[in-house]
């Protein structure tokens, strides 16, 4: 038996108003290939399967498209679909029934009604029709729905409660699914903050009561020897647990471009009720790079840029400037495009004609800030022979350009001796 756990896909994401579509249906057509290389029999996804709550047409396209292919072309025989945060439990849960006939078992949310966790429980059939395996599939829950109640109590007895009610939810699943069948593998699932978690993990708070942090990783029940947890984008193991995260299988951001994109298989060898864990890297279409620097700084370092991926990364740029300048970012997006459009053509000088910004060889800069920074010492107004009374206006507003960083030029001075004869009309 063989399971692959993965999460927080994000369909329909975008960077900084980029699409991200391409991205994934690059990881989308690894799964698939992998699935079938490592020959899986049921695949996990534990939660974020959207990027937002009401998913646009393309993202729920190639999400039932995904789903058809697995039936098609793969010989995994379950597929198990949880909610997150991000995803609508309605939504997701609406064709549940008619997705049952690809043998895909969806839980898209959790009621208050906590006695009742039966069908939550997914048992795995072996071709004789015995169970050999069960699944406690726990998609995101809002601290509502296990019944914690913050009015009133204070930061401690908040921690507490919420361990208790995730300890309890946990212990009833495992006594559950020891009532289905004995001495068989117990997985669980999670989409929550738990032990490891960074400050700057993205995402890291999930529950509205940010101020509790992440929870303990004893909240799970030692009986699963295997929690498939989702929500945190980095790929880990949470500590003194059998808890992993899969982390997100693209790069949403800088951060989780600097680390490697992953899921993890679950060998299951005869007889065996604890897993081989083994963690896969996925390749990635495109990273995210940061380039910052002034202007001719950053021309030398985008120039200078190498990739293995099989796109050129996206460019997050932040320009150190002693004033903002409107056309800045004209300039940077038409030098770098020229750039690179003529060193593909076989690195000859020729002119060619800019290419699009989502060439398959030019950079996408899709993000450019711009710094002002401090070249010249401050200059206090006051610290002068003169008192602020002796200076007149046109000497007090050329010391506040000098403070503000901002370029004095004829045109400007011109612009404010207008202002100050109107005035004085």
């Amino acid at each position: 038996m063989k399971i692959l756990h993965t999460s927080d896909w994000h369909l329909g994401a975008s960077y900084e108003g980029v699409s991200r579509e391409e991205d994934h249906k690059f990881f989308l057509n690894w799964l698939l290939n992998t699935l079938n290389e490592q020959n899986i029999d049921v695949l996990l996804i534990a939660g974020d399967i959207f990027d937002q709550t009401q998913p646009s047409s393309e993202s729920l396209k190639s999400y039932y498209q995904f789903l058809f292919h697995i039936s098609k072309s793969t010989s995994v025989k379950k597929v198990i679909v949880l909610g997150g945060n991000h995803d609508s439990p309605s939504r997701l849960d609406a064709p549940a029934e008619l997705l049952k006939l690809l043998d895909v078992f969806v839980v898209g949310g959790m009621t208050s009604d906590l006695d009742n966790l039966d069908k939550y429980l997914c048992p795995i059939y072996s071709s004789d029709n015995k169970i050999e395996l069960i699944i406690a599939t726990v998609p995101y829950i809002h601290e509502f729905r296990l019944g914690v109640r913050t009015a009133f109590l204070s930061e401690k007895e908040i921690q507490a409660d919420f361990k208790n009610k995730f300890s309890e939810l946990y212990k009833k699943l495992a006594d559950k699914a020891e009532e289905l069948a004995q001495n068989v593998p117990l997985i669980a699932t999670g989409h929550l903050a738990c032990t490891g978690s960074e400050k700057d993990d993205s995402p890291l708070e999930v529950h509205l009561v940010g101020t509790i942090g992440s929870l303990p990783s004893d909240i799970f029940d030692p009986r699963f020897c295997y929690v498939a947890l989702g929500h945190v984008h980095r790929s880990y193991k949470v500590e003194k647990s059998n808890a992993y995260y899969s982390g997100s299988p693209i790069p949403l951001s800088i951060k989780e471009s600097k680390t490697d994109r992953a899921v993890y298989v679950l060998n299951f060898k005869q007889d065996q009720i604890t897993p081989d864990v083994e963690k896969i890297t996925v390749p990635v279409l495109r990273n995210i790079v940061e380039i910052s620097g002034e202007l001719e700084e950053v021309y030398v370092k985008i120039k200078k840029l190498k990739w293995t991926t099989p796109l050129p990364p996206f460019l997050s740029l932040q320009i150190n400037v002693e004033s903002f300048s409107i056309g800045t970012d004209f300039q940077i997006r038409k030098e770098v495009e020229s750039y690179f459009s003529k060193i593909t053509d076989n690195n000859t000088m020729q002119e060619q004609a800019i290419t699009s910004a989502f060439s398959k060889s030019v950079p996408i800069i899709s993000q450019i800030k711009q710094y002002p920074i401090h070249k010249k010492q401050k200059v206090n107004i006051f610290e002068h022979n003169k008192s602020l009374k002796e200076l007149t206006v046109e000497e007090i507003f050329i010391k506040m350009c000098e403070l503000k960083n901002q370029t004095l030029d004829e045109n400007l001075l011109t612009a404010f001796r207008s202002l100050i004869s109107n005035e004085n009309k």
